[in-house]
């Protein structure tokens, strides 16, 4: 398929299956350069379609929007955590904002009205928590588990389910300690990172 913003949507409102995971599959294997260039443009088409009456519309959009996440971040592991480790003209501030903007939709979703779609969403909170971890954004995880425990009480048994749920995956990687690298990989990657810098 083509990969452009007009064919996913295509795909993703399509209610077909085999469509829905072949677009998720196509972002899946993209560099994550090419992922980071479609964000913008398809982040903004899964807005327009979560807002829909269709349950399974919603879930292939949060399971859409978790694939596009470009997890550019990941590139700063093992490094200074700067502008310069990041590839093309990417900056902190710009792989920032696309982790706040997927943690928005990520927590409207934790609370929709059908449970495939709050299961979709506790499994990328689970992600995104994972890549916060990763690069050390202790202020980022700490707003998950805020936002997270102040939904705990407004909801009813099902969605509540899925919110302690997802609080719990989020909780673990705001209080486990360091990174989640083994220690020998971890200082490959420091000793990589001191070469190349030489």
């Amino acid at each position: 398929m083509d990969q452009t913003p007009e064919a996913f949507r295509a795909a993703l409102s399509s209610g077909g299956t085999e469509r829905v995971n072949h677009a998720i599959g196509e972002v899946e294997d993209m560099d994550l350069k090419e992922r980071a260039t479609l964000f913008d443009d398809c982040f903004e088409l899964c807005h327009n379609l979560y807002d829909s009456e269709n349950g399974y519309q919603r879930q292939s959009v949060i399971r859409f929007a978790a694939a596009l996440y470009p997890r550019l971040a990941i590139r700063t592991v093992g490094a200074d955590i700067t502008d310069e480790a990041l590839p093309g003209e990417w900056a902190l501030d710009d792989i920032a904002t696309h982790r706040s903007r997927l943690r928005d939709l990520y927590l409207a979703a934790l609370v929709d009205d059908d449970g495939r779609v709050r299961r979709a969403a506790a499994k990328a909170l689970k992600d995104l928590a994972l890549s916060a971890e990763m690069i050390e954004a202790n202020d980022e995880l700490q707003t998950m588990v805020d936002e997270l425990e102040a939904l705990t009480t407004k909801h009813d048994d099902a969605t509540q389910k899925h919110i302690e749920q997802a609080y719990e995956n989020v909780a673990f990687h705001a209080e486990k300690p360091g990174s989640l690298l083994p220690e020998g990989l971890r200082d490959v990657l420091e000793q990589d990172t001191s070469h190349s810098s030489r």
